[in-house]
């Protein structure tokens, strides 16, 4: 019985070792009466270590089910190790064209995943990314987290 506990944690062991692709993932909670601020960018440093790989990046967020946009209108700042920024605006989708939510939802929230850059080459060194939202008003409501993942592709 032992030996097929071990066989079993060993095995999970590799299969989350095997998840190497990932080089930055980081979330930012605790928004006030779940509302996004405006004012509060999110912002996230990583470092990449290999030179002119691809990566994608993906923004992650997590908002009260059933939530009453389709979309979240996002503005997305890329700040090289040289210095420069480049600006991507895009809609996240948050429901699908039949009005579903696009995200996994377990309960009461939502968690979404949505690739906004694709197969980019990037060089070595550090990396700022700035993410905030372009909503109409002073804040955007029922948010709970915002994040950014980069992973490798190969």
């Amino acid at each position: 019985m032992k030996l097929k506990i071990t066989f079993l944690f060993l095995l999970l062991m590799l299969l989350i070792s095997c998840n190497s692709k990932n080089i930055f993932s980081e979330t930012k909670e605790g928004f006030t009466a779940n509302q996004w601020q405006k004012k509060e960018a999110q912002q996230f440093t990583f470092t990449v270590n290999e030179d002119n790989k691809n990566y994608n990046f993906s923004v992650t967020i997590s908002h009260v089910y059933n939530y009453q946009f389709e979309s979240v209108p996002i503005e997305i700042g890329i700040t090289n190790p040289r210095g420069e920024t480049e600006i991507l605006l895009f809609d996240l989708l948050i429901k699908d064209a039949k009005g579903k939510d696009k995200g996994d939802c377990l309960g009461d929230l939502c968690d979404l995943k949505q690739t906004f850059k694709k197969n980019v080459k990037l060089s070595k060194g550090n990396y700022t990314v700035q993410v905030s939202h372009r909503f109409n008003y002073d804040y955007l409501p029922n948010i709970t987290s915002v994040g950014l993942e980069v992973d490798k592709t190969e």
